[in-house]
């Protein structure tokens, strides 16, 4: 009776381990074809966005309903095995359901959040500087007025003015959009324009006469000022050194420098595209440079280095005078009233054949 009972127990207890067996390697099984199966091997890439504070149970939940993931049972246990459950990142990811859940995992917790490409053109204004970056969805244009304007953040920036408007640096960026804009998200754009400035104009600190400058916030803003202009008078880079020495031939002898783009600047968001006489008359704009002697109050937009660097290093001639030629870009430059009146006429008759 005794051997009975043990030969049961010895029969039960194998049959227990031998389901157990079964059992481990069943689980291993599917944990290592979890693993090593994509969801969809054929699949392409494309946007997912892990909202902020998600939990890891919506998180898998949204994985498996973009069929990023085949099971979100098992991507949410792996990811507790792993202890990356709190290290998962918020934002935008450019996931594949070709990827196996170990790649997924990385993306999600080292990878980087999807970036959008933003060009900010040379010569725009910091009003429309921040309407660009409204319309497409970084950050709100008051914020970044704000941003732009805060004491505070410029003391940080190392800007002695009363906005940034000079260095918000033009170029191609790559930047996150966020679900919900907040006003932080306007000072970390303004944040980047302003250090690419200095990243970009790092290489002319190689000059003395710039080296003076950096160290004058008057000259600085002098500079910027100056360079603003050259940026919107000519978009060809072979003129810009001849246009700034135009500049100051005209400040060192004391004439106005009669630059239509501060006008403008001067009307900010009022202006409807055309300049008007009334416009060149009213000497309450400060920018007016036909009413007042000598560089406006500030830069009147984000000069390119292009810009900043022919400013820096200006033409020596004797011209006074510069108009577009009414062909191409190219102006024509006059070292007295009569020979600019003449080329005045000149562009007035090409522009006649154009239209």
């Amino acid at each position: 009776m005794e051997s009975k009972k043990s030969s049961f127990f010895l029969r039960f207890f194998l049959s227990l381990f031998l389901l157990i067996l079964c059992g481990i390697g069943y689980l291993s099984y599917e944990a290592w074809n979890f693993l090593s199966t994509p969801a969809n091997k054929n699949a392409k890439s494309f946007p997912v966005e892990i909202a902020e504070n998600s939990s890891l149970r919506s998180i898998c939940l949204l994985l498996q309903n973009k069929g990023i993931i085949s099971d979100k049972l098992k991507f949410e246990l792996y990811t507790r095995i792993q202890k990356q459950e709190n290290k998962i990142q918020a934002g935008t990811f450019l996931l594949s359901p070709a990827w196996t859940p170990h790649k997924i995992l990385e993306e999600l917790t080292t990878g980087s959040t999807l970036l959008y490409k933003i060009t900010i053109r040379e010569g725009l204004p910091w009003w429309e500087v921040a309407k660009l970056l409204d319309e497409q969805g970084f950050c709100n244009a008051k914020d970044f007025k704000q941003a732009i304007h805060d004491k505070d953040f410029l003391h940080k920036k190392n800007i002695p003015f009363n906005n940034a408007e000079g260095y918000l640096y033009p170029d191609t960026y790559l930047l996150p959009k966020p679900k919900q804009i907040t006003e932080q998200d306007a000072y970390k754009i303004a944040s980047r324009l302003i250090d690419t400035f200095y990243l970009k104009t790092a290489s002319l600190k190689q000059n003395i006469e710039y080296q003076k400058i950096l160290n004058s916030p008057q000259e600085l803003n002098k500079l910027l000022t100056l360079a603003s202009i050259v940026e919107k008078e000519t978009r060809l880079e072979n003129e810009r050194p001849k246009v700034a020495g135009v500049y100051y031939n005209r400040l060192k002898k004391d004439m106005i420098l009669q630059a239509d783009p501060t006008v403008i600047y001067g009307l900010g968001q009022n202006y409807q595209g055309q300049l008007l006489t009334k416009h060149l008359q009213d000497k309450k704009n400060p920018y007016n440079t036909y009413q007042h002697l000598g560089l406006p109050p500030t830069p009147i937009c984000s000069p390119s280095f292009s810009a900043i660097k022919a400013t820096l290093n200006p033409e020596k001639h004797d011209y006074i005078f510069f108009v577009a030629t009414g062909i191409g870009a190219n102006h024509t430059f006059s070292t007295n009233l009569k020979d600019h009146n003449r080329a005045v006429r000149e562009y007035r008759k090409n522009i006649k054949k154009v239209n």
